[in-house]
């Protein structure tokens, strides 16, 4: 994971692009001993990034399209499950049962594609800053590609984060001995959950920030390492969609960091979690361990950070994570 100078101010503040501003490194040629520096005039560069403390609103098109895609999500599910139930139901009308509970599946249907649709090819927005949060994890680190199986775009997962510890091989103390049971599991691409080097690492607040939302109870499953297990897994993720946040995220905690910024700390492990709604927890503070419950293939540490704290409704924040140690 790239690393970049800790940040002088609040963790807080952000990193913003400059459309024309000022250089942070001077390149002015120094003067002789017992002289002051002559000043001279800065160019501007597009490319350069200053800490500023004003948040950065979300894009029109991004916050839309985060909204369109969870009441369509929402709206869906709950089309396909009325047109389920009209079908199964003995009521009185067949026929006109039947009719109704067509319609209700194929614009439920339509509804979810839409849903689906927006996850993937909904647009990122020009988006102007950066917010700088601390890392959730501690150590040597590596990032891993995965913001869920069914749309990186989705619960505001379109700049989620996530982090594993840079081990080659994992604790062979952790590892169970293999049976039957284990063997065949292995051979589909299912691996003990004690097999990854993160798991049940612990996971640390990433900002100065309230507790507003604890949830917990969900199981860890299995790592999913196969390509079987991979596919099997994508679709219980799309499954898990309709769902809600909670099928998604797993164990979580919602922080709320200010200034219209919420950080989710997603698939923790179950029964790790040791803040409770309302309390204050400080950067580096560890609010849980690293699971492996929800939309995940393997347990890690994942931060994502969003604009509302209704997660199927919102829209993701880019973040660059900057180390406390």
């Amino acid at each position: 994971m790239p690393e970049i100078p800790h940040p002088s101010r609040s963790l807080l503040d952000e990193l913003v692009l400059l459309e024309g501003g000022a250089p942070l490194v001077s390149s002015a040629p120094s003067a002789p001993p017992g002289l002051p520096a002559p000043r001279t005039p800065q160019k501007p560069h597009r490319d350069r990034l200053e800490v500023v403390t004003t948040p950065t609103r979300t894009p029109f098109t991004v916050r839309a399209c985060a909204r369109l895609r969870g009441v369509s999500s929402a709206a869906g599910a709950a089309l396909v499950v009325t047109g389920v139930a009209l079908h199964l139901l003995p009521l009185p009308w067949p026929v006109l049962a039947g009719d109704a509970a067509t319609a209700a599946g194929l614009a439920g249907v339509a509804l979810v594609a839409l849903a689906a649709l927006l996850s993937v090819a909904a647009p990122r927005g020009r988006w102007s800053s950066v917010q700088v949060l601390a890392s959730p994890l501690s150590g040597r680190c590596v990032e891993v590609d995965e913001s869920g199986s069914t749309g990186a775009g989705s619960y505001g997962r379109a700049h989620a984060v996530g982090l594993v510890l840079d081990v080659a091989v994992p604790d062979p103390a952790a590892v169970p001995v293999p049976g039957r049971r284990a063997a065949l599991a292995r051979r589909v691409g299912l691996l003990p959950v004690g097999d990854a080097a993160t798991f049940g690492e612990p996971v640390l607040a990433p900002a100065d920030a309230t507790v507003l939302r604890v949830v917990d109870g969900s199981r860890d499953h299995a790592c999913r390492q196969g390509h079987l297990a991979r596919f099997a897994g994508g679709l219980l993720d799309a499954v898990r969609e309709l769902v809600g946040a909670r099928a998604v995220f797993g164990n979580h905690v919602v922080l709320d960091c200010g200034a219209g910024r919420y950080a989710v700390m997603p698939h923790l492990r179950r029964g790790s979690v040791r803040v409770s709604r309302g309390d204050r927890v400080l950067p580096g503070q560890v609010v849980g361990a690293a699971g492996c419950s929800g939309a995940v293939a393997e347990p890690q540490v994942q931060l994502v950070l969003v604009d509302t704290p209704r997660l199927r409704l919102a829209a993701g924040v880019p973040v660059r994570l900057v180390s406390v140690d």
